[in-house]
């Protein structure tokens, strides 16, 4: 089975928005953490299927779990919605036509999502699946 590994350019634009100074244990790497949570995604396997070489599978699914609780792949990414309406409406819709053409990149990143095998399949924890698919969501556009 072949790893996936985040790529230097997906991880610096990742890694200044990781919570920093966490108490505990030493860290585990966090860019291989990260590595782990996107394969699982990927592959649609059970957590404690993760490969050993993305870190223990335990340390996978809590690190993935505890940034899904609060709400870490959640946060607002100042996105705006540009759908026009249809002409028959008897007011108009504002909208950004601009942005409105540049549509097919939504297109194509929820294409690329369909990669992403776990993200189609149900999930204990609510939090967990929408964090999975905003995560996912995120990646397609990086990778």
């Amino acid at each position: 089975m072949a790893l996936f590994w985040l790529s230097d350019e997906a991880w610096a634009a990742i890694e200044p928005h990781l919570p920093r100074n966490q108490p505990g244990a030493r860290r585990v790497d966090d860019r291989r953490v990260i590595s782990g949570i996107l394969h699982v995604l990927k592959v649609g396997c059970r957590w404690c299927d993760c490969p050993t070489d993305y870190g223990p599978s335990t340390t996978v699914y809590n690190r993935f779990n505890r940034w899904s609780r609060r709400g870490f792949w959640l946060r607002d990414s100042g996105a705006v919605p540009v759908i026009p309406g249809r002409r028959s409406r008897k007011r108009a819709i504002c909208y950004d036509k601009e942005r409105y053409r540049g549509r097919h990149l939504i297109e194509n990143a929820f294409c690329r999502r369909k990669d992403f095998r776990r993200v189609h399949r149900y999930d204990k924890l609510a939090a967990n699946f929408l964090s999975g698919v905003a995560l996912a969501t995120a990646i397609a556009f990086w990778l």
